[in-house]
């Protein structure tokens, strides 16, 4: 059996708490900068918003449109009930920031 070395630990490892945070504003400030998103979580907003609806309103295509939802649904911000997208607390966060 191989033994693991100080590059496994490293790979394995959990971020620290710091890094965690960080990566998490840095994450948040690339969903809040760009324009998509942006557009996409004003529309879902505070009571969400089915697809249609929002691509009603938008200029969004297909494919941007199932890009930047998957970006902001693996980031915790949104998520995909029965048909409709709702932010979640952390989208309703960010929501609040960018109105």
């Amino acid at each position: 059996m191989l033994e693991e070395d100080d590059l496994d630990h490293m790979i394995m490892a959990k971020p620290s708490e710091r890094e965690r945070v960080k990566m998490e504003h840095e994450f948040m400030h690339k969903a809040a900068s760009h324009p998509v998103r942006r557009q996409l979580i004003k529309k879902i907003g505070a009571f969400g918003s089915t697809k249609d609806e929002i691509q009603q309103d938008t200029d969004i295509d297909d494919k941007l449109f199932k890009y930047h939802t998957e970006y902001l649904m693996n980031g915790d911000l949104l998520n995909l009930v029965n048909g409709k997208y709702f932010l979640t607390e952390k989208g309703l966060e960010l929501l609040s920031n960018i109105n």
